[in-house]
């Protein structure tokens, strides 16, 4: 597993919180927010897509954070102040950033579950 990616540990402190038969459906659930995110961001254009980047990197902030997506969060902190402060705009990266950490994250938890 990629430690710079993915943290064991805050993965082993959720299944101490919630119980380690819950972890899988949680990850489950994770995984599929994060392929629609995915279709998604690639499919929307223009202002619509930077919208969209702005609700998603709000929701991932607390939901990448629980599941130990330490670089994902990271990002989806950083997007979500730059947009808070009006500094998001078309073309800046942010979106390529995000949907190739989007895929990094998905792939390396899939590996990790099976």
């Amino acid at each position: 597993m990629s430690m710079d990616v993915l943290n064991q540990q805050k993965i082993d402190e959720l299944a101490a919180e919630i119980g380690l038969d819950n972890v899988p459906i949680l990850l489950d659930i994770f995984l599929g927010e994060m392929d629609v995110y995915i279709t998604n961001l690639s499919q929307y254009q223009g202002s619509e897509q930077l919208i969209y980047l702005k609700e998603i990197s709000h929701a991932l902030k607390s939901s990448a954070a629980s599941f130990g997506a330490d670089r994902l969060c990271d990002l989806a902190v950083a997007i979500d102040k730059k947009a808070k402060s009006g500094e998001l705009v078309e073309g800046g990266g942010d979106i390529t950033s995000m949907l190739d950490l989007l895929h990094i994250t998905r792939d390396e938890y899939r590996l990790w579950t099976q």
